[in-house]
């Protein structure tokens, strides 16, 4: 079990609100979202069994960020939302783009899931996305020997999708199958001579060594500099 992993909580299931006051309406609200099948998220754990999820709701057109402690771990558990699924929701003018990203991605060995707000309202169809909001994704990571590539696929995606539709894309690449890291700030780091980015687990933040947690040879980190410096990304 991972960060941004859904759990679909059955109706028996027992669990205790964590937030210390909300709205009738809004804890009301998550009794309806359970037998709607609507999931809620995996956050970050203080156990070494699950125990802990979340979810936000918009009640009179206010937002709330819900957060549940589960008495038992969870009986269904599945991945976030694939960016695949989430395309016909997209603009027009990148869903082709989109396609072809999740395409390239794949080939190196990298799968592309959804969270945040585009994943709250496409689960929902509450208003969670406003002109202001970024795509939030989670590239998974299955070939480290690829990671160099796939940072290079990041960046003309999102260069190609702020230009078209002024959309920011934002997330984490998963590492190691369990290290979180914000790849904008990751690929500053490469960039900047940065020795150190935030990682986070399912039970942990901490810094790291990029090059502990990279374990890259050197032509690998050299292919990324290059690729920035021929202008292939900016």
């Amino acid at each position: 079990m991972h960060r941004h992993d859904l759990v679909y909580l059955q109706p028996e299931e027992a669990f205790t609100m964590l937030n210390a006051s909300l709205p009738l309406a809004v804890i009301q609200a998550v009794d309806n979202m359970i037998m709607a099948e609507q999931p809620f998220t995996v956050c970050r754990q203080s156990t070494q069994y699950l125990s802990k999820v979340a979810t936000s709701h918009i009640e009179n057109n206010c937002k709330y960020r819900l957060a549940l402690q589960l008495s038992n771990p969870p009986k269904v558990t599945t991945l976030p939302l694939a960016l695949e699924n989430l395309i016909p929701s997209l603009p027009n003018d990148i869903q082709q783009e989109t396609r072809c990203f999740i395409d390239q991605c794949r080939n190196l060995g990298a799968d592309i899931y959804v969270y945040g707000s585009f994943a709250n309202q496409y689960f929902t169809n509450l208003p969670f996305v406003n002109p202001t909001s970024d795509l939030d994704i989670l590239i998974i990571v299955n070939n480290m020997d690829m990671l160099a590539r796939i940072l290079v696929e990041i960046e003309i995606f999102k260069q190609f999708v702020r230009s078209k539709v002024d959309l920011r894309i934002d997330g984490e690449v998963r590492l190691n199958s369990h290290n979180d890291v914000s790849f904008n700030e990751l690929i500053h780091a490469l960039i900047s001579d940065i020795p150190t980015v935030l990682v986070k687990t399912i039970y942990e933040v901490e810094l790291q060594t990029i090059d502990v947690l990279l374990g890259w040879n050197t032509y690998e980190c050299e292919y990324f500099i290059r690729a920035h410096q021929r202008n292939l990304i900016l």
